[in-house]
């Protein structure tokens, strides 16, 4: 079953004011994407549940160099009254370098006539560096 054109606008503002409150550090927009319950797995980390948690994660984020996000799809399909979005995001410093390319898996349904993430799981593509000897 296709996404109705119209979803998929509105899914895309939804992520689009994701990356710019990301960009402007302003942690209230970023979180009012974001349904109160929700579950983020970042890489490498334990899953965080709630806002708050999440938070924590994208301001350690800033605190690493972090300034903008690259959001691609590679697949979005509609699942009940969710939809599924995977694709890469690239995390970007001040210069507009790549910090880190991650796969990323989303879950978003509307919340009070707006799309929120409900999960998201992050993954490294960069291979992890061999232990020093």
């Amino acid at each position: 079953m296709a996404i109705p054109q119209a979803e998929l606008d509105a899914l895309d503002a939804a992520q689009k004011k994701t990356v710019v409150a990301f960009k402007d550090k302003d942690y209230d927009k970023f979180l009012e994407t974001f349904v109160e319950d929700c579950t983020f797995v970042p890489n490498g980390s334990a899953p965080v549940k709630g806002r708050a948690g999440v938070k924590a994660l994208v301001e350690g984020l800033h605190k690493m160099g972090v300034v903008d996000l690259l959001v691609t799809i590679e697949d979005i399909s509609p699942m009940g009254e969710c939809i599924f979005k995977r694709g890469d995001l690239t995390l970007l410093d001040k210069d507009g370098k790549k910090i880190d390319l991650l796969n990323y898996c989303q879950i978003w349904r509307k919340d009070d006539g707006e799309y929120r993430h409900v999960f998201e799981m992050l993954n490294s593509k960069t291979p992890p560096q061999p232990p020093s000897s």
